[in-house]
């Protein structure tokens, strides 16, 4: 959309809110906001369910346990994409609404994948300053990765496109009988184990997310060229959710097994990008340093995990993240 002098004084002053948030700036962030007993904050999520703060002092006291909670340092004009922009302008108020998409994954940035966003802001001695803001995060699970939604019985409801495109041929995965299936007969008990796990959450009255419980790890056997498969069970909106080729999922249960074996960050993007199907050279030039390198830091990875090749390395790593 083609912006004008005073959408792009909007739009700078929305960016500027945001920046401040995301790199910890609390004060330069709450200039942003109207101190009035007129604001709100609405968000709503799957996970979350509906949240209403009301007034500043409210407001202020959610917002200042949040950056205590969540401390950050981030380059949020970097990370951000504001898509599908829409502004309406009413004498000394604005309405904008756009869809967030973060375009990194890192764990301790406290930012939905996807969320549609309403802010309305209000001139006060002709400044800018926000006065509501809804959040809305939407859908179950990612759209961006390969998932298998089942219902409360385990039986098969739902699969994204990216699951039906990819399970025609994977070597893993199947579907029989309605039901998620690993074609390695030895690996389906503990895949059926893992979704009978989070089908017994479902049963409980315990809100979603009540346990704070990560995904359970379930290893599928290794792929064609000897890497490890491996999928991601939970349960969200009352369904049980199954994903796999998950790089977000991957790399938060490598960063929760890392700490089992006192792996390094460096040790950990590694493992990433080994476990992304890397050979040494292309891990070497995803990393930005030499094969040597990467060589130094496998054979100390070896060591830690007491293994003696990649495909058992990831495996160890990942199955000790697992919640059981």
């Amino acid at each position: 959309m083609t912006l004008s002098a005073e959408d792009e004084e909007i739009m700078e002053f929305l960016r500027s809110e945001q920046e401040s948030y995301y790199r910890g700036d609390f004060d330069a962030f709450i200039r942003h906001w109207h101190h009035g007993p007129a604001v709100r904050r609405i968000l709503s999520g799957p996970r979350a369910g509906t949240r209403v703060h009301v007034g500043w002092d409210d407001l202020r006291a959610k917002f200042e346990e949040g950056f205590r909670q969540h401390p950050q340092n981030y380059n949020a004009r970097k990370i951000l994409r504001w898509d599908n922009v829409q502004i309406q302008k009413s004498g000394d108020m604005a309405w904008v609404t756009y869809d967030q998409v973060a375009t990194e994954h890192h764990p301790d940035m406290h930012v939905s994948p996807l969320s549609h966003e309403v802010k309305i802001i209000q001139k006060f001695e002709g400044d800018w300053k926000i006065v509501c803001l809804f959040v809305a995060a939407p859908g179950l699970g990612r759209q961006d990765v390969p998932q298998i939604e089942m219902d409360q019985h385990g039986k098969v409801v739902g699969l994204n496109d990216l699951a039906q495109e990819r399970l025609t041929d994977h070597t893993g995965l199947t579907i029989s009988a309605n039901r998620p299936r690993a074609r390695h007969r030895s690996f389906d008990t503990g895949l059926q184990d893992a979704i009978k796990h989070w089908r017994d959450r479902l049963a409980t009255n315990l809100p979603r997310g009540f346990l704070a419980e990560p995904a359970s790890v379930v290893p599928l056997g290794d792929d064609l060229e000897g890497l490890p498969m491996f999928c991601w069970v939970h349960c969200e909106q009352e369904h049980v959710v199954l994903s796999f080729d998950d790089r977000t999922k991957l790399r938060d249960s490598l960063e929760r097994g890392a700490a089992n074996f006192g792996l390094s960050a460096t040790q950990i993007n590694v493992a990433e990008q080994i476990a992304s199907g890397n050979d040494l050279a292309g891990v070497a030039e995803a990393l930005g340093v030499s094969v040597n390198t990467v060589r130094t830091q496998l054979r100390r990875m070896f060591e830690k995990t007491q293994t003696h090749n990649q495909a058992t390395l990831i495996s160890r790593v990942l199955n000790s993240s697992a919640p059981y």
